[in-house]
C-alpha cells in the first residue's frame, strides 16, 4: 500500500450496517482509516458495544471510534446507556455549568467504557431562530454567551473522562429555517453578525483547547456560494487561518440531502478534503472506504486535489489518535448528574398532583436521522411509574402509529384516519385528568392545532408539558398549568412523572 492511499484512507470516516464489523470495514482499518463512526443501528447493548470497537481495535489499535451523543433524544447509544445525557437545553436553561461539566463527564464516561473515544457533540449552535427545523433542543440556549460558556463547560467534562469532544455545526446552524438532511439551508448575516453570534462560542470552543470541530452543510453567503462543509474560505480561511482552530475538522454526513442534491457522495468527499476538511464521513450511507480511497487518489493523480493536502489531513487524524491513545480513561458513572438534573427541572416549577390514572396525549415530532428515543413515548413512561395511566403517541400530523391505526377501519381515509385519533384520544381522556405533551408546536401547525383542540372544551384537571423548546409555554393560553422539560430525557421525564402523578 503507497503512502498516498494510506492518507487517503486516513483522511475518512464512515459507518456500516450491522452490529458486528463487515469484513470490508476492517480491512480499511487495517489499512489505514481514520475513524468509525457508530449509531443507533450497531448498537443492541452494552456488552456488544464492547466487542464491536475491540474487533475494530484488533485490527488497528489507534482507529479513532465515535458516535452521535449529545442529550436528550440525540444519542444513538439508546440500549448500552444506563444513565442518558441530559438534553443540552434542559442544562443551558437550569445554567449551571459545574452540572454541564458534571453530565458530560458521565457521558463521557460511558463512551470511554466502551472503548469510544469520540464523542460526537456538543452542538454549540446558537438556536436563534424558533421555526429552526432540525437543532431545537440541541443547542444550549438561543444567546451566544449562554452556549459558549456550556459549550467549554462540556468540553472540560468530556476530556476529564480521557476522551474527546467534537463541536458542531461550524460556523453556526442555529439561524435556518431548512434541515441540511434533506436541502440546503441558507444563512445572509453580515460577517459581522456571524462573528457576533454563530462564532463567539466556536471562539471560546477553541481558547478551551476544542480537538474536533464538524462543518455544517450551510451557504453562508458573506463568505461563500458554497456549503461551509466544502468551501475553503470557511474550512481553512476563517477556521484555520482566522481563528486559529489546530486541530481535526470532520465534515458532516455528506449523504445528506444538502450535499447530494448537487453532487455525488465521492465528488463531495474530494471537495470537501479539498477545502480543509481532514475527515470526510459517510454516516449512515452505504460508505465504501475502498471506492473512496481510490477516488481520493485517483484526484491527487488527475490534480484536482493537492497531494499534501491530503497527507496533511492524514497527519492531523493521526496525531489525535496517537493523543488518545495515552489518555487514562475514566469509566465510572453513576448516573449522579443526570438525577440531579431531573430533581432540579422539578423543584423550579409547579406540578400539580393528578393522582394515579391519567391519560396522555403526546404530541411529538416524527421521528428522525438525527434521533433516535429512547422509548416509544410518554405514555410508557407514565405507565411505568403509575400502571393506571394510559394513553396515545401521536406523531407526524398526529397519525397513529401502525399498531394503533390497525384498529382503524381499513375504508377511511389517512385525512380521516387521522382526525379520528385525535378525536378517540380527546373521548378516551373524559372523566380522567389529562397531561398534554408537546414537544416544538411553535414550529409545527399540526401540533399546535392539536393543542387547540384538546383545551377548547378542557381547562379543569388538564396539565400541558412541553417537551422540546421551553418557548412552547407561549402557546399554553392563560390559566391553563404547564411546565417544560426542554427535552425528551427519560430520567428527567421520569422525575416529572412521578410529581405529576402523586395524590392530591
Amino acid at each position: 500500500m503507497t503512502d498516498l492511499e494510506r492518507d487517503a484512507a486516513g483522511a475518512l470516516i464512515v459507518g456500516f450496517a450491522g452490529t458486528t464489523a463487515p469484513d470490508h470495514l476492517r480491512r480499511a482499518v487495517a489499512d489505514g482509516l481514520g475513524a468509525v463512526i457508530l449509531f443507533t443501528r450497531n448498537v443492541t447493548g452494552p456488552e456488544q458495544v464492547l466487542a464491536l470497537t475491540q474487533s475494530l481495535r484488533a485490527e488497528r489499535p489507534d482507529v479513532i471510534i465515535g458516535i452521535d451523543h449529545e442529550g436528550g433524544e440525540f444519542s444513538h447509544l439508546g440500549p448500552a446507556n444506563p444513565f442518558p445525557l441530559a438534553s443540552p437545553r434542559t442544562l443551558g436553561d437550569l445554567d449551571d455549568v459545574d452540572l454541564t461539566r458534571a453530565s458530560a463527564r458521565d457521558a463521557a464516561a460511558t463512551l470511554a467504557s466502551l472503548e469510544i473515544d469520540l464523542m460526537l457533540a456538543p452542538s454549540i449552535d446558537v438556536n436563534s431562530n424558533p421555526a429552526n427545523p432540525i437543532i431545537s433542543t440541541r443547542a444550549f440556549g438561543t444567546t451566544a454567551e449562554l452556549v459558549a460558556r456550556h459549550g467549554v463547560a462540556f468540553i472540560e467534562g468530556v476530556r476529564e473522562a480521557g476522551v474527546t469532544s467534537c463541536l458542531k455545526h461550524f460556523p453556526g446552524h442555529g439561524d435556518v429555517a431548512v434541515d441540511s438532511h434533506l436541502d440546503l439551508p441558507r444563512v445572509d448575516r453580515s460577517i459581522e453578525a456571524v462573528h457576533a453570534v454563530e462564532l463567539l462560542p466556536f471562539k471560546a470552543a477553541i481558547a478551551a483547547g476544542a480537538e474536533v470541530i464538524m462543518s455544517a452543510h450551510i451557504v453562508f453567503s458573506a463568505y461563500d456560494d458554497q456549503p461551509a462543509t466544502l468551501s475553503h474560505r470557511i474550512l481553512t480561511g476563517l477556521l484555520r487561518e482566522e481563528l486559529g482552530f489546530e486541530g481535526v475538522i470532520t465534515t458532516d454526513a455528506l449523504e445528506m440531502g444538502a450535499i447530494t442534491k448537487n453532487q455525488s457522495i465521492e465528488d463531495a468527499t474530494v471537495a470537501s478534503i479539498r477545502a480543509g476538511a481532514d475527515l470526510a464521513m459517510i454516516a449512515i450511507g452505504a460508505a465504501d472506504p475502498q471506492g473512496l480511497t481510490k477516488h481520493i487518489v485517483d484526484a491527487v493523480g488527475n490534480g484536482s486535489l493537492p497531494g499534501e493536502r491530503v497527507a496533511d489531513a492524514a497527519r492531523r487524524v493521526r496525531a489525535l489518535a496517537a493523543s488518545l491513545g495515552e489518555r487514562k480513561r475514566q469509566t465510572a458513572f453513576d448516573g449522579a448528574a443526570v438525577r440531579e438534573v431531573g430533581e432540579r427541572v422539578v423543584a423550579g416549577q409547579t406540578f400539580p398532583a393528578l393522582g394515579a390514572t391519567p391519560y396522555v396525549i403526546d404530541l411529538t415530532q416524527g421521528l428522525h436521522p438525527a434521533w433516535h428515543p429512547y422509548f416509544s413515548g410518554l405514555p410508557e413512561i407514565f405507565a411505568r411509574i403509575a400502571p393506571g395511566s394510559d394513553g396515545v403517541v401521536l406523531r407526524d400530523q398526529h397519525r397513529l402509529s401502525e399498531k394503533e391505526a390497525a384498529l382503524f377501519e381499513d375504508h377511511q381515509s389517512e385525512d380521516e384516519q387521522s382526525e379520528d385519533a385525535l378525536a378517540r384520544a380527546a373521548a378516551a381522556a373524559k372523566g380522567r385528568p389529562l397531561v398534554i405533551a408537546v414537544q416544538d408546536a411553535g414550529r409545527t401547525p399540526w401540533i399546535r392545532e392539536a393543542l387547540e383542540f384538546l383545551l377548547r372544551d378542557r381547562r379543569d384537571d388538564v396539565f400541558v408539558l412541553c417537551t422540546g423548546i421551553p418557548e412552547d409555554q407561549a402557546l399554553v393560553p392563560d390559566g391553563v398549568p404547564s411546565a417544560t422539560t426542554s427535552g425528551r430525557n427519560v430520567i428527567v421525564l421520569e422525575a416529572v412523572v412521578r410529581a405529576l402523578t402523586r395524590d392530591a
